[in-house]
């Protein structure tokens, strides 16, 4: 008997949908860091933020493995020949920039840090220059994650809305 999988596994949502929820939390919060005047609550959000992107990094590290274990999910007629090509390209631009996001953000940290508070977390690398220069690495590849989750949203949007393609379904 055939059984045709037209959804993802329990375990991909889960790690698509917290690790999502998580990435858009830490953007957010991370862009309003600029504006922040009071320390007190810069500390507070910084540290939780540095704390969420390290209980992330090893769960996108899982999410990346588990893609190759996980049943394949087919397109059907929902995608034809080159917009699957694109959308396989355009996934793995966005795995590379998650984890240049998070890779880079500990290893532009000038000191260490106490994990939620608990836990102290040395700082990675004590070279000033090379902080500077993933503080770099990480300002742009955020601005281009943010242009990746802002194109993947729409996407799905417009082949959920507008063109009345079951895409959605694929991760619900």
């Amino acid at each position: 008997m055939s059984h045709k999988i037209n959804r993802y596994d329990f375990f991909s949502r889960i790690l698509h949908w917290g690790i999502a929820a998580v990435i858009i939390y830490v953007m957010i919060v991370g862009y309003s860091l600029h504006f922040m005047t009071d320390m007190r609550i810069f500390t507070f959000f910084s540290v939780t933020n540095m704390s969420l992107a390290l209980v992330i990094t090893p769960l996108m590290a899982v999410r990346f493995a588990w893609r190759f274990f996980r049943p394949s999910v087919p397109y059907g007629e929902m995608l034809k020949g080159h917009e699957k090509g694109l959308v396989h390209l355009l996934h793995e631009i966005f795995y590379l920039l998650i984890f240049m996001v998070l890779i880079s953000g500990f290893l532009m940290l000038e000191s260490g840090f106490s994990i939620f508070g608990n836990i102290d977390f040395p700082r990675p690398v004590a070279n000033l220059e090379v902080n500077r220069f993933f503080f770099v690495v990480h300002r742009y590849s955020c601005i281009a994650l943010s242009v990746m989750i802002v194109l993947h949203v729409t996407a799905v949007i417009k082949h959920h809305c507008l063109s009345r393609k079951a895409i959605l379904q694929r991760m619900l």
